[in-house]
């Protein structure tokens, strides 16, 4: 939307736009209680029913959470739809406007654990890569991610550098392979010395430990990753079909 076209729009979707970009830039932080309708419409300069309007569109979206009696707040960051729409995390935030930065601390060719070699469904003598990511949004902390890859189903993601380049992305255009399913386990955990630190919350603090199992195509399993996401960030939200 350009500028005339927001002078142009209805008061409620300009008013949409100015939120909407607070939560997107972390103006406006997860979890965070947003103004009353009344100061809202008196910033704006427009009836309550109009901000009413927009906030309803930003809710309705998932961008906002209304509780009874409370007020409006600043919705945690993820949900997850379907499980049949396989995405990674950067694609999963790209879809909803937020940027992603990602810092990696190891990417590196090793020998597997006898856990890895199950789940991976690899001979002990196949080493695979291990990647170990923070993943940042709005330069906070959500989640931790290590990751195993399949190194004989493509070595060359050794050579990608991860900090500018989406792993999903990586497999489809330089591996030529499409994820066709996965599985996901979620547990609820508390967070030890080294998560806190990554994380930056109090050792103890509960985190959302996933691991999911991506498979190409012939049912292949390409990539095992432990993710540890921050509870007070992250929503997960399964649907069974």
């Amino acid at each position: 939307m350009n500028k005339n076209d927001f002078k142009k729009s209805p008061y409620y979707l300009q008013i949409r736009e100015v939120i909407y970009n607070k939560i997107i830039s972390g103006e406006y932080k997860t979890g965070e209680k947003l103004p009353s309708e009344d100061k809202l419409a008196e910033e704006f300069g427009v009836s309550r029913m109009t901000v009413c309007k927009a906030l309803a569109e930003l809710v309705n979206n998932e961008y906002l959470t209304r509780i009874q009696g409370s007020g409006t707040y600043v919705s945690k960051i993820r949900k997850e739809g379907s499980h049949l729409d396989i995405v990674g995390f950067n694609d999963s935030m790209n879809k909803k406007g937020f940027k992603v930065n990602t810092k990696v601390f190891l990417k590196q060719l090793e020998v597997p654990s006898k856990d890895i070699v199950k789940k991976l469904n690899i001979p002990f003598t196949q080493k695979v890569i291990h990647l170990k990511r923070l993943r940042l949004v709005n330069n906070e902390p959500i989640v931790v991610q290590d990751t195993y890859l399949n190194a004989k189903l493509c070595e060359e993601l050794l050579e990608v550098d991860f900090e500018n380049n989406a792993l999903y992305e990586s497999i489809r255009n330089i591996c030529g392979r499409n994820i066709i399913r996965s599985k996901d386990i979620i547990e609820a955990i508390a967070a030890d010395a080294e998560t806190s630190e990554l994380l930056e919350v109090k050792v103890g603090f509960p985190v959302l430990l996933t691991q999911r199992i991506a498979y190409v195509d012939n049912n292949v399993p390409i990539e095992l990753t432990y993710s540890l996401y921050r509870s007070d960030q992250y929503v997960l939200e399964v649907e069974h079909k």
